[in-house]
Formats: structure tokens, sequence, C-alpha cells
């Protein structure tokens, strides 16, 4: 790397010195002290700062190494680019690291998903299973339900009027064949009817007029006598 003077660098950038004094105040150029407390410019910061070097012209009077100075200042463009080039070069790495880290991260993601997204639909599907099996069915072991095994309440048949229980049961099949085959049974005593029938009967059935015999009057009476 190659150190001018302030001179020599006003010169190279066809600036005024007290322009490069402001600039150097204003941090935008960098300078160096030698040992010697002589202020110097490298020339790399001239190319950074101002992109361009000119040579200095013989036919002008200026320094009279003209060729050295060019040869230098190709040397420090060689130089910028290399570092240029490393610095992409590292930065390109850096990008592919962070993109495929980016990458496995996003593969795991997905990963995750998928793997919650099966768990939901196995607990989906034992709910479904357990809501169409019957709820009265009890796992083995557990204590059973008094109220399921709880018997209903027995009702009472109605019993049938007097009449009917008096009355003999319908004949059964094998009893109807028995009888159709052998003699007919005996006729059945008739029990008599009840005593408020009776009485009703008496009361109901009237007279007959032929056993009722007229009073006879006292004339009748003298001539049967006679």
């Amino acid at each position: 790397m190659a150190f001018v003077s302030i001179t020599e660098a006003a010169k190279l950038v066809r600036r005024n010195r007290s322009t490069l004094y402001r600039d150097i105040e204003r941090g935008r150029l960098s300078k160096t002290v030698t040992p010697e407390g002589e202020t110097q410019i490298e020339t790399s910061e001239l190319l950074r700062t101002y992109g361009r070097l000119h040579a200095n012209d013989p036919e002008h009077g200026f320094a009279p190494d003209h060729d050295k100075m060019r040869i230098t200042i190709l040397e420090e463009r060689n130089r910028s680019l290399e570092r240029a080039l490393t610095l992409e070069a590292e930065l390109r790495k850096v990008k592919d690291q962070v993109t495929s880290e980016l990458r496995a991260r996003l593969a795991d993601k997905d990963s995750v998903i998928k793997v919650l997204e099966s768990k939901v639909l196995f607990l989906e599907y034992d709910k479904q299973v357990e809501s169409l099996t019957p709820a009265q069915q009890t796992p083995s072991g557990a204590s059973p339900d008094f109220k399921s095994t709880e018997k209903p309440p027995e009702v009472e048949p109605s019993r049938p009027p007097r009449q009917m229980q008096d009355a003999a049961p319908p004949p059964t099949p094998a009893q109807s064949s028995s009888e159709s085959d052998g003699p007919p049974p005996p006729a059945e005593p008739v029990s008599p009817p009840p005593i408020y029938v009776q009485k009703s009967a008496e009361v109901d059935t009237p007279i007959p007029t032929e056993h009722i015999m007229p009073r006879k009057g006292w004339w009748a009476r003298l001539l049967h006598r006679h």
C-alpha cells in the first residue's frame, strides 16, 4: 500500500488541499501520521472516497515518477478488487448456510405439524367410536349401575268381576279334542239365582185372577144355607 502526502493526494484526485482537510475532519477520508509527524493518506482511501486517481502529467511539470505511480495505482485497484471478491464469497457462503438452516427448520416444522395433525385425527376417531358404543355396557371391574339393574314395579292384574270368576275357564285344545271323541258330559247343575233375584221375581209375578174369589154378601150366605 502506498502512502502519499496531502499535496500529492490533492494532485491525484484533482482536488484542493482544503477539500481534503475538510473530508478528513468530517470522517469521510482517513489519514495516517508517520513517526516523523508527517500526515499521509493511503491511496486505497483515495480510491474509496473519490473513485478515481489521475496520474501526474509530465507536460505540466508534475512529479517525474509517472510510471511508478501508475503501477502503484493499478496494484491498489487489484487489491481492492481481490478484497471485494473475497468479501462477496464470504457473504455467499454465509447466505448459503443461513438458507440451509432455514430450510431445515421449515422441514422440522412441517414434520411436527403432520405429527400433531395425525394425533388430532386419532383422538377424533376414538371419540366417535366411544359415542357409537352403547352407554349401558360397563367395563370389567367397574361397579354396576344400580339404576339400570332395578326391576320395574310389578303391576297387579285387574281382578275380573264376580260372575266372570264363577264362570268356567275356556276349554283347552286337548279337552276339546277329548270331548269330541268321547260321550257328551253330564249337564252341570244350575245354581239357584241369588236371593235378591228371587225376591224381585216374587214381587213382579202377577197373581192369576182365577184363584181370587169374590167376597160373598149376606144374601149369598143365606141362600147357600138353604
